[in-house]
């Protein structure tokens, strides 16, 4: 009886260079991103960001070079280009979380240094604001939103409001006058002749930074 050769093994499909390297850069991101959000390390984004992008273009040329597919790569090199690109225009936090927040200070003395909030909405109200006996000449508020809305509401205790908005990719609103298209800004010269002045400093990477009165 003739026995039949052993059928032939069926070689390994080499895993695509394209998907473990986007798997390999995305986990990479999220675990610094975390260890940057609970304060564990602090990460210097606009050094990080270009590496991963140059790292993409390495992986891409070397799929090219081997004729393996890069659809994946070209991808993430597409959103870490437009990510850089918006993060030229503003400051795009990175840390401060993902959500909806409400910030409310009362006081001079409880106004944070700087409002941040990765993805979601912020709102910065200050029409409970009170002054103190002694009128200072100026309030400063700094507020930035990654990707999302970012609303400033002003109460009616500050005769003078001067705004510097800015966005990357999306709109702004000043007390009904809007700007809106690929990196829009609003800035005031404010002259006052009564005190206190409030000065805005205010930014979204993409979405919309809103000013109102309350």
């Amino acid at each position: 009886m003739n026995e039949l050769p052993p059928a032939p093994p069926t070689p390994q499909r080499p895993v695509p260079i394209g998907r473990l390297l986007v798997g390999v850069v995305l986990v990479a991101l999220g675990a610094v991103w975390l260890l940057d959000a609970v304060g564990a390390v602090d990460v210097d984004w606009d050094v990080l960001l270009p590496v991963a992008l140059i790292v993409v273009g390495v992986a891409l040329v070397i799929a090219a070079w081997q004729g393996r597919g890069r659809g994946g790569l070209i991808g993430l090199g597409v959103v870490l280009t437009v990510v850089l690109a918006i993060a030229t225009v503003v400051q795009v936090p990175l840390s401060g979380g993902i959500g909806d927040r409400v910030e409310r200070p009362t006081t001079i003395a409880e106004i944070a240094d700087r409002y941040e909030l990765s993805i979601g909405e912020l709102t910065v109200d200050l029409r409970g604001l009170t002054l103190a006996a002694e009128i200072p000449g100026e309030v400063r508020v700094e507020a930035a939103v990654g990707i999302g809305h970012l609303v400033v509401l002003v109460g009616q205790g500050f005769p003078c409001v001067s705004t510097r908005a800015e966005a990357g990719v999306g709109e702004i609103v000043v007390f009904g006058e809007r700007r809106s298209g690929v990196a829009p800004e609003h800035r005031t010269d404010a002259v006052c002749l009564a005190a206190p002045l409030l000065s805005l400093d205010l930014s979204v990477g993409l979405g919309q930074v809103e000013v109102r009165h309350g």
